[in-house]
């Protein structure tokens, strides 16, 4: 009889141990994630400054957007051969889908587009004294005191292709706060360019040929390199 007693205290003192570890255990579990689902950050890169977004909806899938800004101006700044005042924005907005590999590791391979807005703008100002400026655009000189003002703009194509690969490296043990890191690459493709002048006529065929020139050196791809910080929920 006692020991019958005695081995109905052990099942009911060891049902409630187990029932009072539960909630502890859970709380663990929460804790103890493989990843978590949606991430927000601010990253640096090639592309410039900018802000994104992801969302690991499955173990292997997931999708990521953001948009990156840069702005730079230089004067003489030497394009096939005339020095131009230019103005340089990058603005590009990056949508992709994620691959990841291994279930619960952060590393994926990713393919999507960025939306381009990335625009260079040139001028050469007219020059009052004749012959003292000489521009050689096409296969002919000109005289800048009569052409008056060079307006230059090269624009991206507004729908650029890209992959990459990408990690991130927790801080924390909840794996909420962590680095980041990405290289890929973008094809932007030849670029439109218009080429214009205030004053006397350009030939059209040394229009075009300079315009030709300037696609010719422009880069077909871009090298996309980024690091970040971000917040994960």
């Amino acid at each position: 009889m006692k020991i019958m007693q005695m081995a109905k205290w052990f099942i009911l003192s060891a049902a409630v141990a187990v029932l009072a570890g539960v909630p502890a255990l859970r709380a663990e579990d929460a804790e103890a994630v493989n990843y978590r689902p949606f991430s927000i950050g601010v990253d640096a890169s090639t592309l410039g400054a900018g802000v994104s977004a992801n969302w690991r909806f499955h173990d292997h899938f997931g999708a990521h957007a953001g948009i990156q800004f840069f702005g730079y101006s230089k004067d003489a700044d030497k394009i096939e051969g005339i020095a131009y005042d230019t103005d340089l924005r990058l603005l590009t907005e990056p949508l992709a889908l994620d691959y990841y590999p291994w279930s619960g590791n952060p590393f994926r391979i990713s393919a999507g587009i960025l939306l381009n807005q990335t625009r260079l703008k040139g001028d050469v100002p007219q020059d009052p004294i004749a012959g003292r400026t000489l521009l050689n655009i096409g296969a002919n000189l000109y005289d800048s005191s009569a052409i008056g003002n060079l307006n230059l703009k090269v624009e991206s194509k507004a729908i650029s292709p890209f992959i990459s690969v990408g990690t991130s490296v927790y801080l924390d043990q909840a794996k909420r706060w962590s680095i980041s890191g990405e290289l890929g690459i973008a094809y932007t493709g030849t670029p439109d360019v218009t080429l214009g002048n205030s004053g006397a006529p350009i030939a059209a065929p040394d229009l075009a040929l300079e315009i030709q020139q300037i696609k010719d050196g422009v880069w077909k791809v871009y090298p996309i390199v980024k690091l970040g910080v971000g917040f994960s929920f």
